[in-house]
């Protein structure tokens, strides 16, 4: 009888599954409260039962149809209306209907990487973060924002594949859903939505103490040399014996990224890096395919990536990946993207400096000036080029329009000359209108300046809208 029952139960579960398969499925990132990017085609996506038609109708009028391919996936595009803050609707139909509610049209932004993107506003109650960011009251006090809307990406590996989906909801800003939140992200969304007055989505999407590999797709790195010494220093196995799973590369790019990959967005912000400083040698190299191979992925090729310069620290060989960052920046052809320096607001003896509201300002002033035409300068001082006046060397520099000056009122500090010996010593500087004159009483004939080139340093030169000075060398010794 036990086997009669069970045959029966086995032959019901069969006719029952393809029900199962045929409904229409979303990943978390499409649910109520959401936000979708203005003026766009948008791309809707879900799973379904293989060959079942799919139709998605909105409240503003946009309909589009597809079929579910052989593995259940489809995906339409829809055109999305300019921003609006009234509730707009989507209803997915196939075999079943998915109802989407309460969803305003504006600013979609993704904000990704380790610790530092992830370290939030406030005080976290289970001790993992402290202390919250350095005025975490006042945002708090200020982040009543309806027409800002969050979604947070559950932690998520998968060192096995690609998954379909990532736990998540979209919610409606406010001080108690805003206290969890990435600070550089709610500090570079409430200031783009006071800036552009429409509504902005923020997708937050971190993991701390990770390196780049583990947020790259595994075909970029199958086969290239960049990332050999990863994938034998970070092997699966090997990772999870140690019960180190969120180093695995790919890990992140399937548990977290795959899941969202395509969501249509504006651009990204990334900070990241600290996870590399040992692992760096290519750190230059892989932040360009995770770049492209994102922007790929995404089919916005010239999706805006913007990323912050790692501040000032003094445990850990930063400079090397400081100048990769700044090398990407400046040297790697690519369009839409640029850097965030931070060594001014650094902490010595803190990986997870607390000053994130000047980070998340200077990533908005990027976005502000780049994507959305406001007259803004976005970037400090960047050293141009050098002559030299005797003992002294004359430098010059980009966004230093208004002059040069120091933040503290006190002597330019940080810099080092050096002559043909490649001895460097410390410099005096002296601000000359928007040129430096550089020397050391040391070195009589100078050939070579370096600016805050060490891990840990303190800082002061900034331009005339008090933006830091971007750590450079002139020598490639």
């Amino acid at each position: 009888m036990k086997t009669i029952g069970y045959i029966i139960a086995s032959l019901f579960g069969l006719f029952l599954a393809p029900v199962a398969d045929a409904e229409v499925r979303m990943p978390s990132i499409f649910s109520d409260n959401m936000m979708l990017q203005q003026d766009a085609d948008v791309r809707i996506f879900g799973k379904a039962g293989a060959g079942e038609r799919i139709s998605v109708v909105s409240s503003w009028g946009a309909e589009s149809a597809a079929v579910a391919d052989a593995d259940g996936e489809w995906e339409v595009m829809l055109r999305s209306p300019k921003a609006t803050n009234e509730p707009q609707t989507l209803e997915v139909k196939g075999e079943n209907i998915v109802s989407i509610s309460n969803i305003l049209i504006g600013e979609v932004w993704l904000c990704t990487g380790q610790s530092n993107m992830e370290y939030p506003v406030g005080r976290q109650g289970d001790g993992s973060w402290a202390t919250g960011m350095i005025g975490s009251e006042e945002e708090l006090a200020d982040s009543d924002y309806p027409d800002i809307r969050l979604f947070q990406a559950a932690h998520q590996l998968s060192p096995g594949g690609e998954k379909d989906d990532v736990a998540g909801k979209w919610v409606v800003c406010n001080a108690d859903n805003a206290d969890n939140f990435s600070a550089v992200a709610f500090v570079f969304g409430k200031r783009l939505h006071k800036e552009l007055g429409v509504p902005v989505g923020l997708i937050q999407d971190t993991w701390g103490g990770t390196p780049i590999e583990a947020w790259t797709k595994m075909d970029v790195m199958d086969g290239n040399p960049c990332y050999t010494d990863v994938l034998n220093m970070y092997a699966r196995d090997k990772m999870e014996k140690e019960g180190w799973t969120w180093l695995i590369p790919s890990t992140l790019w399937n548990g977290m990224i795959a899941p969202i990959a395509g969501f249509t967005v504006k651009g990204n912000i990334w900070y990241q890096g600290e996870s590399n400083v040992y692992v760096g040698k290519y750190y230059r190299q892989t932040l360009i395919n995770l770049i492209n191979s994102w922007r790929n992925e995404w089919e916005q090729l010239d999706m805006p990536f913007y990323f912050a310069q790692l501040a000032a620290y003094s445990k850990d060989p930063f400079v090397g990946i400081r100048d990769a960052q700044f090398q990407v920046w400046r040297k790697s052809g690519l369009r839409n993207i640029g850097m965030v320096t931070t060594v001014d607001v650094g902490d010595s003896l803190d990986i997870h400096p607390r000053h994130k509201r000047e980070v998340g300002e200077r990533f908005a002033l990027w976005a502000l000036a780049k994507q959305y035409g406001r007259d803004v300068v976005y970037s400090g001082p960047v050293f141009k080029s050098l002559e030299t006046k005797g003992s002294r060397l004359v430098l010059a520099f980009d966004y230093a329009d208004g002059g040069l000056s120091t933040s503290d009122g006190l002597a330019v500090k940080s810099f080092e000359v050096a002559g043909s010996d490649k001895v460097f010593h410390p410099a005096v500087a002296e601000i000359k209108g928007g040129r430096l004159e550089v020397y050391s009483p040391e070195v009589a004939e100078p050939v070579a300046v370096r600016y805050a080139w060490k891990d840990y340093c303190r800082v002061n030169l900034v331009n005339a809208d008090g933006l830091p000075a971007v750590p450079f060398r002139s020598d490639k010794w």
